[in-house]
């Protein structure tokens, strides 16, 4: 069986970053020191931070081993900042991004310009939280390069023809994921998750908001959200922060202050009781059934320090021989396998949630007990689980265990600083869009400080309820009431889902629904 393994949330916290010290005014550098036991010195990058009078950031990770440097742009946005209107155009901003500016009116002149650099890397990507540009070029072409950039985010063409055809190439685009089977089990599951503002969760919207898109209403989302205090000019590589900062104000020094934009409020709500989802798909895994529970967890910005303790949480639940996954593994009949046990926490500055995802085999749908049936029992053995660890984390885990998730969390961190040019557009970019300058230059100290009550009454916060009980089978229980909501998604093989002559009365008893392409997007409620 070939199953692609969904990793565990890596925690990308910029360990280098962590302990700052202010170097001169308007910047920032980080300490030659020890850290979980490797010495910040033998790690290849170096990061530093500074400052723009109108607000625009700069960072440097620097790393001297080859000629090259990675130059990215990024700009918190994205699915967060969008509207039912303008869900979507953030997509199709990146595109037009691409296709002309001042200094390079075409795309063919834009690539051109990319060619004479001797770029070897370049892409763009709009995420739910942010949005990013980047090229790699060699180190003695960084100042055209961060030229290149300044030109590109500050003046855009925009122009009508260019918008009208781009369009269609983004309507492929949106098509494809609108009929891919995984997105359409994610998009059915969050946009019933969060039903206040599902749009700030889905990054294509629906086709007609691209396909009425205006000039006018790109102009406006670069006015709005494309400002020097919504951007950060990140570089890795073979460079100073000397160097960066003097080609910044340079290309960047005169662009107008404007207005941080206000992202992701209000915030969103609770997760509605009753979430449970199935879908049938013709390709997925033979015999198997993929299971995930949600729970909404912290908004970085707005609980801050439950991020922090989620982060230890995950390390101590992560080891496949750990007592969390060997419970489950010994108590769930019919798992695939505890590597297949997950639970992530993606830090989100929207709507952030707890995902607990695992395998499950189904070998003969009509002869066993109903599948729906044992993910309510997983459910319920889950959660009785963390009650366990709630009442006494430290003997659950073990005396030495807290400390020893804590170094594994900051150590991990390290092996990211490898590559300067990933580090900034991957690692760097999401930190500093979701939860910020401050957030990412702290960490470490923070997550130092989690105790085992915080993992305590974090769990109780969040997953089991102040009451703590977990026993029964549905939801209706008195105990199931004290509980936070937990969102449920079940995903099968068609001839899985049909093999079993009992799924549609219990889809009806258990209270589920079934997702297709018809019902999974919020436009279609």
């Amino acid at each position: 069986m070939n199953l692609k393994k969904k990793a565990g949330r890596q925690v990308l916290a910029l360990v280098m970053a962590l302990i700052s010290v202010l170097a001169i005014p308007g910047q920032q550098s980080l300490p030659q020191s020890q850290i979980g036991g490797a010495e910040l010195s033998a790690a290849p990058g170096l990061i530093q931070n500074a400052k723009l009078e109108n607000g625009l950031e700069l960072f440097v990770v620097e790393n001297h081993s080859v000629p090259l440097v990675t130059v990215c742009v990024a700009f918190r946005g994205g699915a967060l900042a969008q509207t039912p209107q303008t869900a979507g155009l953030f997509h199709l901003y990146e595109h037009m991004m691409f296709n002309g500016n001042d200094k390079y009116p075409t795309k063919d002149a834009f690539t051109a310009a990319l060619n004479r650099m001797g770029t070897t890397n370049w892409n763009g990507a709009t995420g739910k939280e942010y949005i990013n540009y980047y090229i790699t070029v060699p180190s003695d072409k960084l100042a055209d390069a961060v030229d290149f950039w300044a030109h590109a985010v500050m003046n855009p063409t925009l122009n009508y023809a260019v918008l009208e055809n781009e369009k269609q190439v983004v309507l492929n685009e949106i098509r494809g994921y609108h009929s891919d089977p995984a997105q359409i089990a994610s998009n059915a599951l969050e946009s019933r998750m969060f039903p206040q503002f599902p749009w700030r969760k889905n990054i294509d919207g629906p086709e007609s908001n691209v396909a009425q898109a205006t000039v006018a209403d790109l102009r406006d989302m670069q006015h709005a959200y494309y400002v020097p205090t919504n951007m950060a000019l990140m570089v890795g590589g073979d460079t100073t922060i000397d160097q960066v900062r003097a080609l910044a104000e340079a290309s960047f020094g005169k662009w107008t202050w404007a207005p941080e934009p206000v992202l992701g409020e209000p915030p969103q709500g609770p997760i509605p009781q009753g979430i449970r989802l199935v879908t049938s798909e013709d390709q997925f895994y033979r015999g198997i059934a993929q299971v995930q529970f949600r729970w909404r967890g912290p908004d970085v910005t707005r609980q801050t320090f439950d991020t922090y303790v989620s982060d230890v949480l995950l390390f101590l639940l992560s080891s496949p021989s750990g007592p969390f996954k060997s419970a489950i593994m010994r108590k769930v009949f019919g798992l695939y396998d505890a590597e297949y046990i997950d639970f992530t926490y993606p830090t989100a500055r929207d709507g952030g949630n707890y995902i607990f995802s695992t395998y499950m085999l189904v070998q003969k749908p009509a002869a066993e007990e109903p599948v729906l049936q044992r993910v309510e029992n997983l459910r319920q053995i889950v959660l009785s689980e963390f009650e366990q660890i709630a009442k006494d984390p430290k003997a659950y885990f073990g005396e030495g265990a807290l400390e020893e998730a804590k170094t594994k969390l900051v150590d991990q961190n390290i092996y990211a600083l490898e590559s300067a040019g990933s580090f900034v557009t991957d690692t760097l970019t999401f930190w500093w869009s979701t939860a910020g300058t401050d957030y990412f230059f702290d960490y470490e100290a923070n997550c130092r400080k989690v105790t085992w009550e915080d993992i305590s009454s974090l769990i109780r916060k969040y997953l089991i309820g102040e009451a703590g009980a977990a026993s029964g089978t549905a939801d209706s229980s008195p105990a199931a009431s004290a509980r936070p909501p937990a969102a449920t998604l079940v995903r099968l093989r068609s001839s899985t889902f049909s093999a079993d002559p009992r799924m549609d009365s219990k889809i009806t008893e258990l209270g589920y629904t079934r997702v297709t392409a018809d019902n999974a997007f919020w436009w279609q409620k």
